[in-house]
């Protein structure tokens, strides 16, 4: 197993166990109607405020992440020069064309 690899799994595993510890505890606090929290009884705060918590943060990294998104955008299309006219481009391929028949003719006219 490469580096990468043991990386990755480490990872996946966090992740897996973060995501299971999140949602138990929400089911948790939906089933006792917010009288008991494992992260509240780990943190020792009321259930109220770690709802809160574990609602808040996850919304404010998505603001963020969507924003950053954003703004990632806005800046490559303020900062990507604008294309060439059509007209331009429609007339550098006409004389490309006209140039690669010019240099046919002469292959042709070589061969005979």
């Amino acid at each position: 197993m490469s580096r990468d690899q043991a990386i990755g799994i480490a990872i996946f595993v966090v992740c897996l166990l973060i995501l299971i510890g999140y949602l138990a505890d929400m089911v948790i606090m939906a089933v006792t109607r917010m009288h008991y929290s494992w992260i509240a009884s780990l943190v020792g705060s009321e259930p109220f405020w770690v709802l809160i918590w574990l609602i808040a943060v996850p919304v404010v990294i998505a603001f963020c992440a969507v924003m950053a998104i954003g703004a990632w955008i806005g800046w490559t299309m303020a900062t990507t020069p604008p294309p060439a006219p059509i007209e331009e481009l429609e007339k550098e391929l006409k004389e490309e064309g006209k140039e690669e028949g010019e240099e046919k003719k002469e292959e042709k006219g070589e061969e005979k």
